[in-house]
């Protein structure tokens, strides 16, 4: 999901940032609004950033060799709306970027519209249009959870080819081509992590409508005489998945493509051989042989030894502090003092 620093240039950067600033100054303004009418939701947003950051911050293995991250936007926009859960997103991936190695300041416009945009604002249409078509609440989360997750990959593949195909120095692919290589690279390592998000969301949805079913009905998400439709919008939002589905089905381009070019064009200041992300198998790899190479961050703390160790734990434990603090507002049993 993290597209690195130093692969979107020139138009294609500039195109993301103001994107990306747009969806931001538009998210601030319902930020905004939610204090202003309710301040005691102060800490629900503290405690959704906090599980942006570190759930979209730890990697899990996939397939062999990778490692890959959930992204948790889907349930914070389930409960907060997608226009908070943007500016949440850009803050995370701010910090990320700066002293966390992951992806970077040029490429955080675009980041922020995949992990923050498309993935909020995707999952919180499929929610709304779930539950309004007569889904239950588990159901209706990890539907939520499953496409969410799914789009930010979406986007991000989408966002890497057209600039590889279009603005890279030396593309080996056109767009389509781009497109089947980085999907293609992309559903066996991402799919299994989509399903647990899906599962995470769903479950935390349903713990939180049978335990604090106030919670849902003060939150706007939960509201009364909903009506059953046929959920055509739902479809709607499906239609990108399918779409990337059937570009990652072509032969012509083996899913085992997006790893080659790491053998043949290694990037610079490689990590040793043994788990290596997602971004720097496929995105990264992908990018150098089209011209495009990664450059390291502006404060590289994994190259610092025992600082980088230094700031996961404490960033795991301030986000951990974060949750654990606020836990009783979400899933307590028993009534706030």
């Amino acid at each position: 999901m993290h597209i690195s620093e130093g692969i979107l240039t020139g138009q294609s950067m500039a195109a993301t940032l103001v994107a990306g600033a747009a969806a931001v100054a538009w998210g601030s303004t319902r930020v905004t609004a939610l204090i202003k009418d309710e301040p005691q939701r102060k800490p629900l947003l503290a405690m959704a950033g906090a599980f942006i950051f570190l759930l979209s911050l730890t990697p899990f293995p996939a397939a062999p060799g990778t490692t890959t991250h959930p992204c948790g936007t889907p349930l914070a926009a389930i409960l907060l709306g997608p226009g908070p859960t943007v500016v949440l997103a850009s803050l995370a991936l701010l910090l990320q970027a700066l002293f966390f190695a992951h992806g970077g300041l040029s490429s955080l416009g675009a980041n922020t519209i995949n992990l923050g945009l498309l993935g909020g604002l995707s999952g919180w249409m499929v929610y709304k249009m779930a539950r309004k078509s007569g889904l239950g609440l588990f159901a209706s989360g990890a539907l939520a959870g499953f496409i969410g997750d799914v789009m930010v990959y979406v986007g991000a593949g989408g966002m890497l080819g057209t600039h590889l195909a279009y603005f890279g120095q030396t593309p080996q692919h056109d767009l389509v081509g781009y497109l089947k290589l980085i999907y293609g690279a992309y559903l066996p390592i991402q799919a299994p992590l989509a399903i647990g998000e899906a599962l995470l969301t769903g479950y935390a949805i349903r713990s939180i409508g049978r335990q604090r079913p106030e919670v849902l009905e003060n939150l706007g998400v939960e509201a009364k005489g909903f009506a059953k439709t046929a959920g055509l919008l739902l479809l709607i939002c499906l239609m990108p998945l399918s779409a990337g589905l059937a570009a990652a089905e072509g032969k012509a381009v083996p899913t085992q493509a997006a790893v080659a070019p790491v053998a043949q064009a290694p990037v610079e200041n490689a990590k040793p051989v043994g788990f290596a992300g997602m971004d720097e198998v496929i995105n990264e790899a992908t990018a150098h042989a089209g011209g495009s190479a990664p450059r390291d961050p502006f404060i590289n703390t994994e190259a610092m030894g025992d600082l980088w160790n230094t700031l996961l734990l404490l960033g795991g434990g301030l986000a951990g502090f974060i949750l654990g603090r606020n836990w009783h507002r979400l899933f307590g049993k028993g009534q706030e003092k």
